[in-house]
């Protein structure tokens, strides 16, 4: 089983490293190991998981955007956190990294699959279109995710902030096959799987068109 474990903590790792730094004192030392990405990008990948929960609650007959006001709440500290820490104003720590990676990945998520309702292919996903809303329509005031739902995903990501930032440092090796499998199947989704997908539509739209 050691063997086993030690290929997929190889794998995760492996993974991780095509999309990220993984510079130790960067990253989230969780039962017994580096996670497979820094600590901002940890946050980033989990919050995508708290967006998605949040469409249940979504508007189903809304065309507008996702409350832009919360979006913006939820999206800024981290860009003003790496910002800040990239042209040398101020060194970040891993806790910010991770809370503001957990909003602005729960506030970006609904953002994502929202503007995929305008990729021409996107409706044909079976799962994917009983979310999508029916029409785009940036001028709307309706929102398609209220800023009460954007609001709850923010409250969740704050709590899984204490709860990620407690078992931070620990042996307990459970904590790390929790955490890790979500994040790479998180990294592969969008990093990998989305721009695939959107390529591949793309493609598709441009065949259909020279067709007329």
């Amino acid at each position: 089983m050691g063997y086993i474990e030690d290929m997929l903590v190889y794998a995760f790792n492996y993974m991780g490293h095509l999309v990220c730094h993984q510079l130790p004192e960067r990253s989230l030392w969780v039962g017994g190991h580096y996670l497979p990405v820094c600590a901002r990008d940890t946050g980033v990948y989990i919050g995508f998981y708290i967006g998605y929960l949040l469409l249940p609650i979504r508007k189903k007959e809304a065309c507008g955007p996702p409350n832009l006001w919360i979006t913006l709440f939820m999206v800024m500290p981290m860009v003003i956190d790496g910002t800040t820490q990239f042209i040398g104003l101020r060194t970040s720590v891993n806790e910010l990294r991770l809370l503001t990676g957990l909003l602005f990945g729960a506030a970006l998520a609904p953002l994502l699959i929202y503007s995929l309702a305008q990729v021409p292919t996107s409706r044909r996903v079976p799962f994917l279109r009983n979310f999508l809303p029916k029409r785009v329509d940036l001028d709307n005031k309706d929102s398609w995710l209220s800023h009460r739902a954007l609001t709850f995903g923010l409250l969740i990501a704050i709590i899984l902030f204490f709860i990620i930032n407690a078992i931070t440092g620990s042996d307990n090796p459970l904590f790390y096959w929790v955490l890790s499998p979500p994040i790479i199947i998180s990294v592969g989704l969008h990093i990998f799987f989305l721009p695939i997908f959107l390529v591949i539509s793309f493609l598709v739209y441009l065949k259909k068109r020279s067709n007329f």
